[in-house]
């Protein structure tokens, strides 16, 4: 009960990032405005206007389908693969921001840049520790046709025990 719990609150969780997703696609594909591609002289203040709207446009349809993947990782996380599917986007978001601000310097470590990457890193996190609490196996499992069959020979047995009963009577 405790792990549904902790499931649909995961869920939710997912929802929140892909909405925060959405909204940088709002911002980069229809306002014209980006984080990434900024030289790092620049001010603070003027990190989100471009000439060219080619990277705004590249880093929206991203983040566009990065939250298409959470959605639907959201939805289905109770299947395996799922947890690929999320986690991957993930770590392609969380390799972008970082590559971006500390090896290509073409914006600086910002407000825009750490919130991002501490927020998908702490659902990566959460990604790994649901997929190994949905991964252990119930204490006992048996397969669903192996307990077919031990069920018609319990029958059987049954049976067969009503049957001497009679007789006997």
């Amino acid at each position: 009960m405790v792990e549904d719990k902790i499931l649909y609150a995961f869920r939710g969780w997912l929802a929140f990032v892909a909405f925060m997703d959405l909204g940088v696609t709002f911002r980069s594909y229809f306002e014209n405005k980006c984080i990434l591609g900024i030289h790092s002289n620049l001010l603070a203040d003027e990190h989100f206007i471009h000439e060219d709207s080619t990277l705004p446009r590249v880093l929206g349809m991203f983040s566009f389908l990065k939250a298409i993947c959470l959605i639907h990782c959201s939805l289905f996380i109770h299947y395996k693969p799922m947890f690929s599917i999320g986690a991957l986007p993930i770590v392609i978001s969380i390799f972008l921001y970082l590559s971006e601000a500390m090896y290509y310097h073409s914006t600086t470590l910002n407000f825009f840049i750490v919130f991002p990457t501490i927020l998908n890193g702490l659902t990566l996190i959460g990604l790994i520790f649901i997929g190994r609490k949905l991964d252990k196996p119930p204490t006992e499992c048996i397969e669903e046709n192996v307990e077919m069959l031990m069920n018609k020979l319990k029958y059987k047995k049954n049976k067969k025990c009503i049957n001497k009963k009679k007789l006997s009577d």
